[in-house]
């Protein structure tokens, strides 16, 4: 496999260069559905990462009994306690709830399912209708965790939808594997491989495997990650790499609208190829956000401190080629 990678030129294309011309929300309003009485950092690491790397507003879509929790996390978040488990349905219907997200969907520039969802039915299927809520807008979605165990149930919930990114771990990449009937007669297939027929089989979205190396494809493209992570698989560092994601899709949405020139007709990214873009850039920057962590607490590392870096190593790999673009201050 030619392991294919990026320049950070072409990936700088898709950050909103700072200028004074700007308007709350111009550089992203992303939503985390997700969080559950159990689970309620998952969406806060999501929703952080993505304010920390320069989206301008992070609403979190969450159950009822998480809400205050993660509202006592941050300040800057906005917290949204919309969903219901089974045990607190009582008080709100399926329909209603699909009521309450399908206008906040109205307001984003993408959306991402999955952190801390947990695995109560009353929540996936109201996690279910916002997808198809979202393809219905043409929204970039962001699959993680959880809700890979939607796609894995009914695969036609994102099938054909190639403004999407999932990001499997390998347990979760195996059982989307075999419920797609990707296999060769009992051998295993590379893993780079076996991610491109994913892809292909799911029409295209495209599929971010995580591992030592992260494999990017859409089925027909392929990007290899290999930049240099730290050595702890501390809980909660998939969810800042899906915040990363949803951050770079949503400035592609606005690098599609045409909000800022580009800095260099020769590092142009196809619309088509934005989600393969915005998912390497992510994994770049989850992966050096947690070297650099790692570096600095070493086995006490946890995700709390990825976050810490995420901001750092953003200005590490991109600083000197955004500097070209800084207004003036006069």
């Amino acid at each position: 496999m030619s392991e294919l990678r990026p320049r950070v030129q072409t990936l700088a294309q898709l950050i909103p260069p700072l200028t004074y011309d700007l308007h709350k929300g111009d550089c992203g309003r992303v939503a985390a559905i997700g969080g559950c009485e159990e689970y309620t950092g998952a969406p806060y690491f999501v929703a952080s990462s993505a304010l920390r790397l320069g989206n301008d507003i992070a609403y979190i879509v969450c159950e009822k009994d998480a809400a205050t929790v993660i509202k006592s996390y941050s300040p800057d978040l906005i917290v949204n306690p919309y969903l219901r488990s089974v045990d607190n349905q009582e008080d709100r219907s399926l329909d209603e709830i699909e009521k309450k997200i399908n206008p906040l969907l109205d307001k984003l520039h993408a959306v991402a399912a999955g952190s801390g969802l947990g695995n109560d039915t009353n929540i996936h299927e109201s996690v279910r209708r916002a997808i198809k809520a979202a393809r219905k807008r043409g929204l970039p979605i962001v699959l993680d965790a959880d809700a890979l165990a939607l796609v894995t149930k009914s695969p036609d919930i994102i099938s054909g939808y190639q403004n999407a990114v999932l990001t499997p771990n390998p347990p979760e990449f195996a059982r989307l594997s075999k419920a797609l009937g990707v296999s060769t007669a009992g051998k295993e297939l590379p893993v780079d491989e076996a991610a491109q027929i994913v892809a292909q089989k799911l029409g295209g979205v495209t599929i971010v495997r995580k591992g030592k190396k992260d494999i990017i494809t859409n089925g027909q493209r392929v990007f290899v990650c290999d930049e240099a992570g730290g050595l702890r698989r501390c809980g909660g560092q998939g969810d800042l790499l899906t915040g990363a994601t949803l951050t770079f899709l949503a400035w592609g949405e606005k690098y599609k609208q045409g909000m800022w020139k580009p800095q260099s007709s020769s590092e142009l990214i196809k619309h088509s190829l934005i989600p393969m873009h915005a998912a390497y850039a992510a994994c770049m920057l989850a992966r050096h956000a947690s070297f650099l962590a790692y570096e600095e607490c070493g086995r006490a590392t946890t995700s709390t401190n990825v976050l810490e870096q995420i901001d750092i190593a953003f200005d590490n790999k991109f600083e000197e080629i955004l500097k070209a673009v800084k207004p003036s201050k006069t």
